[in-house]
């Protein structure tokens, strides 16, 4: 999962000591092609910017993988950006962070950000002195932290499964089972990006995550979730779960003399709700499949119909599944041989494939077959066995004697290339 999430937090403005002053301008050259020489050329804070405590969005976050990814995040180099707008160069970044183990109240584990800002620098048309006074009048206090990664995933706190799981079947800020408020572990995250924001949100930015927001519609577009659950689910995320096409009609209250609403009287609000399209008729049937009663569908009613008691059992469905299949190879050796009788009959001028495909929509064994006598019948009269050629008759020989000539005289002592012929 590659989201990117936000969350806000409030730091504190904390300036490097006297006694740290070159142990942490060691720490900042780390990141620099060209050390500073002097701390005073850096303004520089500190903060726990995050912790593995409830927040308002039912999450915590998983103190033995993501707030150490966190604080090893922040060593490493973490940009500082305005906004979260990924599209503007940062105007500082982190040096450090630790692994922190908070003593008051509940105690828990957090980690703490250390960050620099190089002074009278222009920036993104801004002067970092501006922005470092706004930062120490106060004005600027609110920042939120950006995380996501490629191996984050919520783990339920109820069942320990993954909120994707198909066994998991919790939504953090509903009651479990048990009655207990269920919320997620986030699993594996690692540190984007940290932002100043105002009031410790960005307005646009996705701070609930979505996998929460996914899960919930995908149980509402399945009839899975009450109302109630709905609505506390809706109010919760800050987002719209149910559309109202599977929203139950429930009738109005009607009372008789017995004080029941008769069965009359709430089939015809049923039937009216339905033709004004206040419900849907697939959720009556939701309903009764969920009782465990079965439904007959109109076509399922049409089916018994047509195949009668005696083929509606199992076992009778088999077999005709099993000779349908059997069926369905007979006749494509029918076709087969029918498009063999026409190719020895006719050979190969005719358009094989439409010849084939129109056997198939016919789908009828006995015109196949009269396909396949008939064009045997013809090719036996074309090619009959045995020599069927006659052959030629001679030409009359003509008795009358043939004129006898004189043969050709030649005196072999003359010479021909000289005198030629005489």
């Amino acid at each position: 999962m590659s989201e990117n999430l936000y969350l806000p937090v409030r730091l504190e403005t904390n300036r490097a000591e006297e006694k740290n002053k070159d142990e942490t301008l060691e720490l900042i050259n780390r990141h620099t092609l060209e050390p500073f020489q002097s701390i005073d050329d850096l303004y520089v804070f500190s903060g726990v910017c995050s912790n593995d405590r409830l927040d308002s969005y039912h999450t915590k976050m998983d103190p033995m993988t993501t707030l150490r990814n966190y604080a090893e995040d922040l060593q490493s180099g973490v940009a500082l950006l305005s906004g979260h707008d990924i599209s503007k160069s940062p105007y500082g970044r982190s040096y450090d962070g630790e692994v922190l183990s908070l003593q008051r109240d509940e105690g828990g584990t957090a980690v703490r950000g250390h960050w620099y800002i190089m002074r009278n620098t222009m920036i993104n048309g801004e002067n970092t002195d501006d922005t470092i006074r706004a930062i120490k009048a106060g004005i600027t206090r609110d920042m939120s932290v950006g995380f996501g990664g490629n191996d984050i995933w919520y783990r339920c706190s109820t069942c320990n499964r993954s909120l994707w799981d198909s066994g998991c079947n919790h939504f953090p800020g509903l009651e479990d089972e048990n009655d207990e408020r269920t919320f997620a572990w986030i699993v594996d995250a690692h540190l984007r990006e940290v932002s100043t924001v105002y009031k410790g949100a960005t307005p646009g930015a996705q701070t609930m995550p979505s996998a929460y927001i996914e899960k919930a519609r995908m149980y509402v577009d399945q009839g899975e979730l009450s109302h109630k659950k709905i609505q506390r689910l809706e109010s919760a995320y800050q987002v719209r779960l149910d559309d109202g096409k599977r929203s139950f009609y429930m009738p109005p209250k009607q009372e008789t003399k017995e004080g029941n609403v008769s069965m009359k009287e709430l089939l015809d609000n049923l039937r009216q709700a339905i033709r004004e399209n206040k419900m849907e008729k697939g959720r009556i049937y939701d309903i009764l499949t969920e009782e465990g009663e079965p439904f007959r569908q109109p076509d399922d009613i049409s089916l018994r119909n047509e195949l009668g008691r005696e083929y509606t059992r199992t076992e009778a469905i088999r077999q005709l599944k099993k000779e349908a299949q059997q069926g369905r190879r007979y006749l494509a050796d029918m076709i087969d041989d029918a498009v063999s009788a026409r190719v020895r009959a006719q050979g190969s001028t005719f358009n094989v494939d439409s010849y084939r495909q129109m056997l198939r929509d016919s789908s009828d064994i006995d015109v196949i077959k009269e396909e396949i006598d008939a064009y045997q019948r013809l090719a036996k009269e074309r090619f009959v066995p045995g020599r069927q050629t006659e052959p030629e008759k001679p030409e009359p020989r003509n008795e009358e004697p043939e004129e006898v000539r004189d043969p050709v005289k030649i005196d072999l002592n003359e010479n021909f290339f000289e005198e030629g012929v005489k």
